[in-house]
């Protein structure tokens, strides 16, 4: 899916890194583009999905139904935890969660900094087992990022 009007030409004779470089930067100008696009669809169809569930009576008293299970699930959950007991293990809960996102994060940077001095993807764990650094990019809107 190339679109030569957003991508950038270079005059021949380039740096092949160069070259390389340009041709992975018009890539991904591509695919956020589509990637826009195809979100746009995928919104116009969900909505079309819920407006046909919405006017469906069997489907409205399922999910009318169901809201109300919810509802009486989660008033039971709170009169569980209104225990102090229980609210202190649902505490300890939320706070090994944020221990284990924060680690993740600790460690996320140590690999990366591993990568650079060491130049290599793996890293053997002290149970000997050899694990590779992988990498999941995405991007983020820095005008909305920093706008709010």
């Amino acid at each position: 899916m190339e679109d030569t009007a957003t991508q950038t030409i270079l005059p021949t004779g380039t740096n092949e890194e160069v070259t390389n470089l340009f041709t992975i930067e018009n890539l991904i100008k591509t695919h956020i583009s589509h990637i826009d696009t195809v979100k746009i669809e995928l919104g116009k169809q969900l909505e079309m999905m819920n407006d046909i569930l919405n006017n469906d009576a069997g489907y409205k008293e399922a999910s009318d139904q169901g809201k109300e299970i919810n509802k009486k699930k989660a008033e039971a959950k709170q009169n569980v935890l209104k225990s102090p007991s229980n609210a202190s293990l649902n505490q300890k809960i939320k706070d090994m969660r944020q221990e284990l996102k924060e680690l993740k994060g600790a460690l996320s940077n140590y690999l990366q900094q591993y990568q650079k001095i060491a130049d290599t993807d793996q890293i053997e764990s002290e149970d000997g087992e050899v694990r590779q650094i992988v990498y999941s990019a995405h991007l983020v809107k820095l005008t909305s990022k920093f706008s709010k």
